[in-house]
């Protein structure tokens, strides 16, 4: 409540400087759930495209999380700071798109645990178990009947799994889009460092797009990730992990967007009850500002778990998009 009470405060005054020349830009955002221990697994995201073209993205996700739970069977403790920069490069044609992303991921103590303690104090809400712990550590670890299936101590950071994809535009009217994609993530990263799995990811989905009126559009996505048997999660894993992004943008100006975004995932791991590795709801908001300088897109956004312990707590993104450049 406080967030959108917020927004709507800060945007007419960012709506005033912005121009009026108008530029076409992508529908959704294109995000996925930060949880460390399963960042070298494939999550494909809503990605439309309106234009054809070039596109070069940069992407940087800053994640912060604490979260400790225990079953009768089952030990989890997520304290890290983790780092996430994605290189895509795409080309959108009429009725096709090619896409690739290369991941650069880093898990440490990190410097946001006191002011993420001090904003949980100053509007009374719980630390969850912060307090107890040393700010600005890394302790990331999950045990199963007494074995230790995930563990990580001490601050690594490497290049991720190499993302490739291709989506096929099935039908296009004035106001609308369906999409179909195929993707598939290849072992560049590191079991070592956790920023690969180590084996080959496979994703398929459905984009749809369309406009309700000039300055509202809705969107959405369904998807099926089909994970290798990789990773220090590899004996766990789900076979398939479905997919669902729903979202809706509002055009304050010809320039200045504003998006929010609901992204639901299945189960990632096999008879766990712990909330981390179960079904998955998270609430994304975000600001787009279209032709910031240059046909240069920049996008500013935060996630927040909708459902408890689901995602983590708390991830903080900024992209800067360059749009048909030769």
């Amino acid at each position: 409540m406080a967030s959108t009470t917020a927004i709507r405060t800060i945007l007419p005054g960012l709506a005033a400087v912005l121009s009026s020349q108008a530029v076409a830009a992508g529908t959704g955002l294109n995000t996925r759930d930060q949880n460390p221990m399963l960042q070298a697994y494939y999550l494909p995201s809503i990605d439309i495209q309106q234009d054809s073209g070039w596109y070069l993205r940069h992407s940087l996700f800053i994640t912060n999380t604490f979260q400790k739970e225990d079953t009768a069977n089952e030990s989890l403790l997520i304290d890290v700071e983790n780092y996430r920069y994605d290189l895509s490069l795409a080309y959108q044609a009429e009725h096709w798109r090619i896409s690739a992303t290369l991941p650069f991921i880093a898990n440490d103590g990190g410097s946001l645990d006191g002011l993420i303690e001090d904003w949980h104090d100053t509007f009374n809400l719980p630390q969850g178990g912060r307090v107890t712990n040393p700010d600005d550590q890394i302790s990331l670890s999950y045990s199963r009947n007494g074995q230790t299936i995930f563990e990580q101590t001490r601050s690594d950071s490497n290049i991720g799994d190499l993302g490739l994809s291709f989506n096929y535009r099935l039908t296009k009217a004035e106001n609308a889009s369906t999409e179909l994609g195929i993707g598939i993530e290849l072992p560049t990263g590191s079991i070592e460092s956790n920023s690969g799995n180590e084996s080959t990811d496979i994703a398929l989905w459905l984009n749809k797009s369309g406009q309700l009126s000039e300055q509202i559009t809705f969107y959405g996505l369904i998807g099926l990730s089909l994970p290798g048997k990789g990773g220090q999660l590899k004996d766990h894993l789900k076979e398939r992990i479905w997919l669902a992004q729903i979202g809706s943008e509002y055009d304050f100006t010809a320039n200045m967007t504003g998006v929010m975004q609901i992204d639901l995932h299945t189960a990632t791991l096999n008879d766990t009850e712990l909330k981390a590795f179960d079904n998955s709801v998270q609430l994304q908001l975000a600001l787009q500002f279209k032709n910031w300088f240059n046909n240069y897109h920049v996008d500013l956004f935060f996630s927040e778990d909708i459902m408890v312990k689901s995602a983590p707590d708390i991830t903080f993104g900024l992209r800067l998009s360059r749009i048909n450049f030769e």
